[in-house]
């Protein structure tokens, strides 16, 4: 893994922050742990630092994420709006974490493109990054949680991580990794997951916090894997859909589809995974895969999105039948 968090850089990054007033700290819509994690880990320890820092993200949170420390402190800019949009307007320095692409901000990315004074930087380890005043981008990593134990690290040795930060950090490095099972699993990832351990983290706690389900939400994945799942054997694809009347039948809450586009590539055969889930302004998708099948470029070409190798999203405009026909007619040609 090359040097992200040279000695360099990190000077570059404390100079900014010395004379910023304030730091607006903003990750991406519908947040998961790894934006969570490392944003409050990124807040606290640059508070630490003496700083004024406040965290943002569009909109809520799965409600297992509670067990970080201090999330109740995070932002929720679609309900503080004017407030929140004040802040970052006006912040003297804006950290992006957890994405790459601004239109993942919603709502928020106006606040952003209003405030044209302060510098950007960017702490990421999604592909195709967007040129800032300084970046901290790295695709080897497997969490934006694990840059920010390395940026934290560099900045201030590892005794500048507290219980607090070791929780956040920890719980975006499981949660961005599938319980430490995909893909760029580095010695460094888990010796970094050992050193979080050793300041007290307790893994255990965390899993059955993090893996805790409402009754509905397992009718829902019960309902998705046996009427909703199609399997395409002959392309080694499956995919899975969900409408807005569905959702509201197994009242559906933030967070409860997730990592269920993963469990279809459990079908022996099958290396490509994609899970439709209907909206009100459009139908957003997630793509997974095994091996070489390259579905950040599959999202880009054809779904207006984009992300990992393995790992992506899109979005569609339009009916879900015909997102769905989309689909289908792509894969027949690229995926055989």
């Amino acid at each position: 893994m090359k040097n992200t968090f040279e000695t360099t850089k990190v000077i570059q990054l404390k100079a900014l922050c010395s004379v910023s007033s304030t730091i607006a700290i903003v990750s991406h819509t519908n947040p998961d742990g790894d934006a969570i994690g490392s944003g409050i880990a990124l807040t606290r320890f640059l508070r630490q630092a003496g700083h004024e820092v406040r965290f943002f993200v569009p909109n809520h949170f799965p409600k297992f994420l509670a067990v970080i420390p201090g999330t109740e402190e995070v932002g929720i800019y679609g309900e503080l709006c004017d407030a929140a949009h004040d802040y970052i307007a006006d912040a003297d320095l804006i950290i992006c974490s957890d994405f790459n692409q601004i239109e993942r901000l919603d709502r928020m990315t106006e606040a952003i493109e209003a405030n044209v004074i302060a510098p950007r930087v960017l702490i990421d380890h999604h592909l195709n990054p967007p040129e800032y005043e300084l970046s901290f981008s790295d695709t080897d990593y497997s969490s934006t949680a694990h840059m920010v134990y390395d940026l934290i690290e560099a900045w201030g040795g590892t005794e500048a991580i507290t219980p607090e930060i070791a929780v956040a950090l920890y719980v975006g490095m499981v949660t961005d990794t599938g319980n430490l099972s995909y893909g760029n699993l580095t010695p460094a990832l888990y010796r970094a997951v050992a050193s979080l351990i050793e300041k007290g983290v307790q893994p255990l706690e965390i899993s059955r916090a993090i893996n805790t389900q409402s009754e509905s939400r397992l009718r829902l994945v019960g309902y998705l894997l046996s009427e909703k799942m199609k399997v395409e054997s002959d392309r080694h694809t499956a995919y899975i859909t969900l409408t807005r009347a569905e959702k509201t039948r197994f009242n559906h809450q933030i967070g409860d589809t997730e990592g269920i586009v993963n469990m279809p590539l459990a079908i022996e055969g099958i290396d490509f995974s994609a899970m439709f889930i209907e909206t009100l302004d459009c139908i957003k998708i997630s793509f997974r895969s095994q091996g070489d099948f390259d579905v950040n470029l599959f999202a880009r070409t054809h779904f207006n999105g984009g992300g990992h190798k393995n790992a992506a999203g899109g979005r569609f405009f339009g009916p879900m039948n015909e997102a769905v026909a989309t689909f289908t007619r792509i894969i027949e040609s690229v995926h055989p």
